[in-house]
């Protein structure tokens, strides 16, 4: 009798000590999987925050999104960022602090080409990916990568638009005094000898701070050329726009993709639309004028859209910012699940072998090339009725 009582006394110990277990167990949370940490960098404030703004609302959506459906390699991504407040000196700070103190698997951003490059040299010593989501001509470098066709390209398809679109002969351009400015100019200029017949017969600078371009305008009319090329960004060409009617100039304007941003829409839609302004930009300005089943607005904007207007409100538009970001942002996550761990090393490796569709053309680099779009697609299009339409002769 004693020893059956001995056994159901230990037996009964043996069960709640097992059931206590147990409940220790389901009263604990499961300990969380390690998250990837990313940085990225952008202009938060200061002149190019127009930019930065947008760039932030789509790296908060898309990891918002992605951590709510189990992250990548069964991990969260965590995001740090960084104001660079439109200075390129701040941007190398920003990328040390984001490489040495946050220990960042990779880097993605900026707003400024003069940023981008800046940080280049950061990168590369202390070998972690970079993609860069703007237009900077960066030289082949192993650990950098950039989205789209680049300001060679589109600068390249740009000239070739204007001569061969537009019939130009005696060509002029307006040009931003910073990277992007400089360096389209430069391929322009390089470029130009391929069409027999044509020049540039004037050439002009400004300031992204310039408030006014009644003086370069005043000798560009006094040129007279046929094809006035602007290469500079949305809040330069709303100048632009304003004193271009104020000096009585008629000459046809080819802009070029960066300008068709929403403060450029907003502050001088009216003006380009009256003086039949014409831009070599994004297919997303011209997207409702698509076919419901084409496959850049079903596979690329639609997706980018609700998920922006999810987070955002119904009255939230995609622009341009958001879509390159949507880019580098995608890019880097199928080149962490191609490496199939968070290593830099095998991570750059992968980012050579991604192959997706984007706002921006495909993200297709190579060994050999770095720039991820082989070819630039941005279309012609024009303001009619204060809307972006196809342009056509």
């Amino acid at each position: 009798m004693r020893d059956a009582v001995r056994v159901l006394l230990k037996g009964t110990f043996v069960l709640c000590l097992a059931f206590g277990l147990v409940l220790a167990t389901v009263g604990k949370p499961v300990q969380a999987a390690e998250p990837i940490t990313v940085g990225t960098i952008m202009s938060m404030t200061g002149p190019f925050g127009f930019i930065g703004t947008p760039q932030k609302e789509a790296f908060e959506a898309l990891i918002d999104d992605l951590n709510a459906k189990g992250g990548v390699l069964g991990r969260p991504i965590k995001l740090f960022y960084e104001d660079d407040k439109s200075v390129p000196t701040n941007a190398v700070i920003a990328g040390t602090k984001l490489i040495r103190d946050k220990k960042v698997l990779m880097i993605c951003g900026t707003s400024m080409s003069d940023a981008a490059l800046a940080i280049v040299p950061t990168c590369e010593q202390a070998q972690v990916p970079f993609i860069n989501s703007g237009p900077a001509k960066i030289p082949l470098k192993k650990w950098i990568f950039s989205t789209g066709p680049g300001d060679v390209r589109g600068a390249s398809h740009l000239l070739e638009y204007a001569v061969k679109g537009l019939g130009g002969k005696r060509l002029a351009m307006l040009y931003s005094a910073d990277a992007m400015g400089t360096l389209g100019r430069k391929v322009m200029n390089d470029e130009i000898g391929k069409y027999p017949g044509v020049s540039f017969i004037i050439q002009e600078a400004m300031e992204p701070s310039d408030t006014s371009v009644v003086p370069q305008l005043t000798k560009i009319k006094a040129a007279n050329p046929d094809v006035f090329i602007l290469q500079l960004t949305g809040g330069m060409a709303s100048v632009i726009a304003k004193n271009y009617k104020q000096v009585g100039m008629t000459a046809q304007v080819l802009g070029c993709g960066s300008i068709t941003d929403p403060n450029f829409y907003k502050n001088a839609a009216k003006f380009a639309e009256e003086g039949n302004w014409i831009f070599l930009s994004q297919p997303m300005m011209i997207v409702d004028k698509m076919a419901p089943d084409d496959p850049y607005r079903k596979g690329v904007y639609e997706p980018a859209k609700k998920l922006l207007q999810d987070k955002y409100g119904p009255k939230k538009e995609v622009t341009m910012f958001h879509g390159s970001t949507f880019d580098a942002f995608n890019a880097m996550i199928d080149a962490i699940k191609i490496a199939g761990k968070a290593e830099p090393a095998a991570v750059r490796d992968a980012l050579e072998k991604v192959r997706i569709d984007g706002f921006l053309g495909k993200f297709a680099c190579t060994p050999t090339d770095h720039q991820a779009a082989p070819v630039d697609f941005m279309r012609p299009m024009k303001l009619k009725n204060a809307e972006y339409v196809p342009y056509e002769k």
